[in-house]
């Protein structure tokens, strides 16, 4: 019976949309899939100000990082987690900043200047501090 309630659980997370967030200091009003595959690759780390990005994501075993980076980014969750593994071996680059969960997600994004990250569509956390942002 408890296998069931988890697999319905797990079912139930990864059918959710995902939305890009940023923080309110953020400018840019949408972004190419490129541009967000170029930020949470690491490859790109300041705004079109000079500003500096901050990236935040999810564990690589959460559904909702899945569903992000195969659903936005069109790529595999490990093919993401070679380019930071590469970057950060060779000292080119580093790995974005992990938290653990979406309350932490939108507590660091909507707290950190020049922040990105992303949250389920249908979250109940204050949308308000935070600005949802629109990919073309």
């Amino acid at each position: 019976m408890s296998l069931i309630l988890v697999v319905l659980c797990l079912s139930s997370t990864t059918l959710r949309a995902e939305s890009i967030i940023v923080s309110r200091d953020v400018q840019q009003q949408s972004f190419s899939r490129d541009f967000l595959l170029a930020v949470f690759s690491m490859r790109v780390t300041r705004w079109p100000d000079g500003s500096p990005i901050r990236v935040y994501v999810l564990p690589d075993r959460h559904p909702l990082h899945h569903q992000f980076v195969k659903g936005k980014l069109r790529i595999f969750p490990y093919q993401l987690r070679n380019i930071w593994d590469r970057q950060v071996f060779t000292g080119t680059g580093e790995a974005p900043r992990e938290v653990s969960d979406l309350s932490e997600m939108h507590q660091q994004v909507s707290e950190t200047p020049g922040a990105i990250g992303y949250l389920s569509t249908d979250s109940e956390l204050n949308m308000e501090q935070v600005r949802i942002v629109n990919e073309y």
